[in-house]
C-alpha cells in the first residue's frame, strides 16, 4: 500500500459512503470536517493532499466542490479493505496455554449429563461430549485473556421442572 496517512484513509473512506466511487459528489469541507470529528481546515488540507496523490478528483463549480474518487483511490481501499479482512477473519490455528491439571468437586460429568444440557450440547457442537470436565490452573493470567478474546458458544440455563440449572 502506498504512503497513505490515516486520516486520508478514513476521508477516502467518508467520501466512498457518500457515492464518490463513481460519481462526482457535491460536499462542503465543513460537512466532511464535522463527519470525520475534525475542523474544515483539516478537511481542506486532506482534499488538497489526496488530490495531489491523485487519489481523488476535485471539481469547483462556482463555490461549490465536487469529489470522485480516482481509481488510484479505489484501489487504496481496495488493499486496505483485503488486508483487514484477511486479518480480521484468521482464527489462530492453536493457542498454547501453559498450567496444571486440578482435581475438581467430582460433579462435572452429573451436569454435563444433565438433559437440558446434552440437547445444547448437540444443537450448538453438533455433539454430545464426554460427561466429564477437565479442569486446569492456567499459569498466567495472559492466558486467560487469550480465551476471552476467543469466540464462544454459550450453553443456557434451563430448568428441569423441579431445579434451575446454571452454568
Amino acid at each position: 500500500m502506498s504512503d497513505l496517512k490515516i486520516q486520508h484513509i478514513l476521508t477516502l473512506a467518508q467520501l466512498l459512503s457518500k457515492g464518490a466511487r463513481h460519481n462526482f459528489v457535491q460536499i462542503t469541507t465543513s460537512s466532511l470536517g464535522k463527519s470525520l470529528k475534525k475542523s474544515q481546515q483539516a478537511a481542506s488540507k486532506h482534499i488538497l493532499e489526496l488530490e495531489n496523490g491523485g487519489f481523488i478528483d476535485r471539481l469547483m463549480t462556482g463555490r461549490k466542490l465536487s469529489i470522485k474518487i480516482t481509481q488510484k483511490g479505489y484501489s487504496e481501499l481496495i488493499k486496505l479493505h483485503s488486508v483487514l479482512g484477511f486479518s480480521l477473519n484468521l482464527s489462530p490455528p492453536h493457542i498454547e496455554l501453559t498450567g496444571s491439571v486440578i482435581s475438581g468437586l467430582g460433579e462435572g460429568s452429573y451436569y454435563m449429563s444433565l438433559k437440558g444440557y446434552t440437547k445444547q450440547f448437540k444443537v450448538k457442537i453438533g455433539y454430545i461430549p464426554f460427561p466429564g470436565t477437565l479442569n486446569i490452573k492456567l499459569n498466567q493470567l495472559q492466558n486467560i485473556q487469550q480465551l476471552d478474546d476467543l469466540d464462544s458458544i454459550i450453553v443456557d440455563p434451563f430448568s428441569d421442572g423441579k431445579d434451575i440449572w446454571l452454568v
